[in-house]
């Protein structure tokens, strides 16, 4: 794949976890541990975005 191809694959599965997890919040039952299963997809979409834009770098 070249590297628009990766960009937008990237992004694209950002946007599904954000999405996903912010439609979760309203699904699943309102304890503490379901929450903050919702939120961590939602980090972990905003996360995958600045990895996929190079805003920061994981180390070798």
């Amino acid at each position: 794949m070249d590297e628009r191809t990766e960009t937008i694959v990237g992004l694209g599965a950002a946007v599904v976890l954000v999405v996903a997890g912010t439609l979760a919040t309203g699904y699943l039952p309102s304890e503490p541990r379901s929450q903050l299963l919702a939120g961590g997809i939602i980090v972990a979409g905003f996360a995958l975005g600045f990895l996929v834009l190079g805003e920061f770098e994981l180390p070798d």
